[in-house]
C-alpha cells in the first residue's frame, strides 16, 4: 500500500538496502487484504447474525495480525522520506502528489463502474466526483493521507534534521494525545471532547517511523509496552463482544493507543532481526507491488459481494472460508497487477 515510487528506493544515502522494510511492507500488504476480508463481514453484519465466536475470533485476529499494517506503511514512508540526509525538494513533492492524484482519477471511476455493473458516462462522472470529495471509497483515505504528508514533507524534514532526539520524542508524546487518546475516549464513551488541533494518526505515525528508524532499538521496556498493549486490547475486545454483543471497531483502528505500541514493537523487532536478510520471494513481490495490490484487491471483493452476491461465511465452514476468500482475493489482485504492469499508463502510477 505504500506509494512505491516515492518510497520504493529502499536504500539510505549510503546505498545500504534497508531490507527490513521489504519484510514489513510485504507482510503489511498481505495483512491489509486479510483485514478487508474480515472487516467486510464485521461491518455489514451484526454479532447476532455472525455469532459471538466468529466475531470474537475475527476481531482478535484483526488486532494481532492486521491492524498494525497501516501504521507500518506510514512509518516506513516517514523513515524513508524524512531521512535528514535525503533531499526531498518541492519538485519531487509535486511528482509524488501528481502520481497520487492520477491514482484517484483512475481508480475512483473504476470502482464506481464496478459497483454500477456498467461502464457509463454517469458512473465515470460520479467516480471523478468521488476523487475530489473523498466520497464512498473508504480505503482510499490512505491516498489522501499520502498527498497531505507529501506536501508537509519538506517542512517536516527540516524539523527532523534540526530537532534533538528529546524534542522529537516530546513532539510524539504531545501528538499522541489529540491523535490517539482523545479520539479513543470519544469513540468509547461518546464524550465529544474537542482536541482543538486538527491532526490525524497519519502524521503521528509518519514522524514515529523516522524516530524509530533512527533512534529506537529493541529492548525490554519497548517489548513489555507493546505486548501489554496487545493483551489489553485483546481483553477489551473479548469483553465488549461477549457482553455487549457489538463490534468494537474503535479498539482496532490506527487511532487507538493500544494499536500504536504493538505496531511500534513489530517495526523495531524487524529492524533488530531482519535488517540485512533478504525478504522471501512472496514478501518481496508484495512489497514491490504493494500499491497495486492495495488498489486492485477491493475490485475482487466487489465482484464477490456485489456482483456475485456471494456470502461465503454462510456457505463455507470457518477456516475454509477464510482461506478461500483471502486466497482468491490475493490471487485476483496479483493477476490484475500483472495485467496492469503491461499497460504503460497504469504501470507509471503503480
Amino acid at each position: 500500500m505504500t506509494a512505491q515510487r516515492p518510497t520504493k528506493a529502499s536504500r539510505n544515502p549510503s546505498s545500504t538496502r534497508i531490507t527490513y522494510f521489504d519484510w514489513l511492507r510485504g507482510a503489511a500488504t498481505i495483512a491489509v487484504v486479510v483485514l478487508h476480508v474480515f472487516n467486510k463481514m464485521l461491518t455489514d453484519h451484526s454479532v447476532d447474525e455472525l455469532g459471538v465466536l466468529l466475531v470474537l475470533t475475527w476481531t482478535e485476529l484483526q488486532l494481532v495480525f492486521t491492524r498494525w499494517a497501516v501504521p507500518l506503511f506510514l512509518m516506513i514512508t516517514g523513515a524513508l522520506l524524512l531521512d535528514p540526509k535525503r533531499n526531498v525538494s518541492w519538485e519531487k513533492v509535486g511528482r509524488y502528489v501528481a502520481r497520487m492524484a492520477a491514482v484517484l482519477l483512475v481508480f475512483c471511476p473504476v470502482y464506481t463502474c464496478m459497483s454500477a455493473r456498467a461502464i457509463t458516462l454517469d458512473a465515470i462522472i460520479d467516480g471523478l466526483g468521488f476523487a475530489f470529495t473523498k466520497g464512498s471509497w473508504d480505503h482510499l483515505w490512505y491516498i489522501y493521507a499520502l498527498i497531505g504528508l507529501y506536501l508537509l514533507t519538506p517542512i517536516l524534514q527540516l524539523y527532523v534534521r534540526h530537532a534533538s532526539q528529546a524534542l522529537q520524542r516530546t513532539t510524539l508524546l504531545v501528538l499522541a494525545v489529540p491523535t490517539l487518546v482523545i479520539p479513543t475516549i470519544n469513540a468509547a464513551t461518546g464524550a465529544g471532547i474537542a482536541t482543538f488541533v486538527w491532526v490525524t494518526s497519519s502524521l503521528f505515525y509518519y514522524l514515529l517511523g523516522t524516530y524509530a528508524h533512527q533512534h529506537l532499538r529493541l529492548d525490554g521496556r519497548l517489548t513489555v509496552m507493546g505486548l501489554a498493549a496487545l493483551v489489553a486490547g485483546m481483553i477489551a475486545i473479548a469483553a465488549i463482544v461477549v457482553w455487549q454483543h457489538s463490534y468494537p471497531k474503535w479498539l482496532v483502528v490506527p487511532e487507538c493507543p493500544l494499536v500504536a505500541p504493538w505496531a511500534l514493537l513489530l517495526f523495531v523487532a524487524a529492524k533488530r532481526y531482519l535488517q540485512g536478510r533478504p525478504a522471501p520471494a512472496v514478501l518481496a513481490y508484495a512489497s514491490k507491488h504493494s500499491l497495486g495490490i492495495y488498489l486492485f484487491h477491493p475490485l475482487i471483493l466487489i465482484i464477490f459481494y456485489r456482483r456475485l452476491w456471494w456470502m461465503p461465511y454462510e456457505q463455507l465452514p470457518p477456516v475454509i472460508f477464510e482461506l478461500v476468500v483471502i486466497g482468491a482475493t490475493l490471487a485476483g489482485a496479483v493477476a490484475l497487477v500483472e495485467a496492469a504492469d503491461r499497460i504503460p499508463g497504469l504501470r507509471r502510477i503503480l
